[in-house]
């Protein structure tokens, strides 16, 4: 994913540790779900979607409750652009390779811990390094997983969600989109 020359990435809005949607970074949380939702077969890429980011609207709603475009600004959608729902699922493999790293990564930590206490513990005693391995890798590769990276995982996936949303808004500027 290039971006094209010229075009600034979007940053972010993270006001007190939450990230706030804008129309520079539309990302929505519903769509994202949405889009999983699909993904597995369960739910149909058919509704009301926003016109500009696609973000799944109700029938009442007038505006988008993302990125604020009203339906007088651009005409609601009924599926969600196939380009736009593979930023989106990108987002979350990038957001797991994170998380996953990590808890591989805790694993393998508590797995040396364990050998080195079978190593260095007399006796019956190397049956503690055995439970260690057990239950302490899990905690280990939990704590790594979901205290230390989690948060950097959720910031990387919106970063490259900026990106992609700069590249996926240039091409449909161009009308390159191929499925809108």
């Amino acid at each position: 994913m290039s971006i094209p020359a010229g075009r600034a990435i979007p940053e972010p809005t993270i006001i007190e540790g939450d990230f706030v949607p804008t129309r520079e970074v539309p990302f929505s949380s519903a769509l994202d779900e949405l889009i999983a939702a699909i993904r597995k077969g369960d739910a149909p890429n058919l509704g009301r979607f926003c016109g500009y980011c696609c973000t799944p609207l109700r029938k009442r709603d007038e505006t988008c409750p993302t990125c604020g475009t009203s339906e007088r600004e651009a005409a609601p959608r009924e599926k969600i652009s196939r380009s736009l729902a593979e930023i989106y699922t990108r987002k979350r493999k990038r957001e797991g390779r994170w998380v996953h790293g990590a808890a591989w990564s805790g694993l393998v930590l508590g797995t040396l811990i364990s050998v080195l206490l079978i190593m260095t513990l007399p006796g019956w005693t190397k049956i503690l390094a055995v439970v260690f391995m057990i239950v302490g890798s899990y905690f280990i590769a939990t704590y790594m997983a979901n205290v230390l990276v989690q948060n950097r995982a959720y910031r990387s996936g919106l970063e490259f969600f900026a990106r992609g949303w700069s590249v996926y808004l240039h091409t449909r500027e161009q009308g390159r989109l191929e499925d809108d």
